[in-house]
């Protein structure tokens, strides 16, 4: 992470020129294929002012996924954890007001180790923190339906070019998601799965 907090107009340009730099690298050779020295010359920086803000490359990356979960944790921390139905609404909406970099991690294979990184960072306590008339075993096993699915069906909508208008899009998804989440605990009540 940053170890000099941005004060002044040069350092916050500065600051501002790695960040689009990094993103500009990331979409086009993925992450792997940074290097601080290739950054610096393309941020047109030296080594030595990158190395004052950050440690490593993994610092710089840590910043920007943490930009994108501190985002999505602002924008639904009002939301109760099994406000299942807003909760997808919110993922497409949120979605769609990110930049291209946000889309290529959500939706591209290569990225799924830093998505899972960025996913567990988004979800802060929702994912373990079992609400009340839950068992532990039936929220683990609706909130991985709840996150895969509403993921999924983002990646499809994405991967369709966002074709569907994005209100239709997100209320579609958050209508399949109750579905199948008022299928699974209807189910489990019968079974004593919920109290």
């Amino acid at each position: 992470m940053r170890t000099t907090p941005a004060k002044d107009l040069r350092v916050t340009k500065t600051l501002e020129a790695i960040d689009r730099t990094f993103r500009a690298m990331m979409l086009q050779g993925g992450y792997g294929s940074i290097t601080v020295k290739a950054l610096c010359e393309r941020a047109r920086i030296n080594k030595k002012t990158f190395y004052r803000y950050y440690e490593t490359l993994d610092d710089l990356l840590a910043e920007v996924m943490s930009a994108y979960a501190s985002a999505w944790r602002e924008r639904t921390a009002h939301l109760g954890a099994s406000d299942f139905a807003q909760i997808t609404r919110e993922l497409f909406y949120f979605g769609a007001e990110q930049d291209e970099l946000y889309d290529v991690i959500t939706c591209d294979p290569a990225w799924d180790g830093i998505r899972r990184q960025l996913q567990d960072d988004a979800s802060g306590e929702h994912a373990e923190n079992v609400p009340a008339g839950f068992t532990p075993e039936l929220w683990h096993l609706l909130y991985a339906y709840v996150s895969q699915a509403g993921l999924a069906m983002y990646r499809a909508w994405v991967a369709d070019g966002k074709a569907i208008p994005l209100p239709r899009a997100a209320e579609t998804a958050a209508r399949l998601v109750c579905q199948g989440t008022d299928a699974l605990t209807s189910e489990w009540s019968g079974a004593s799965g919920r109290k």
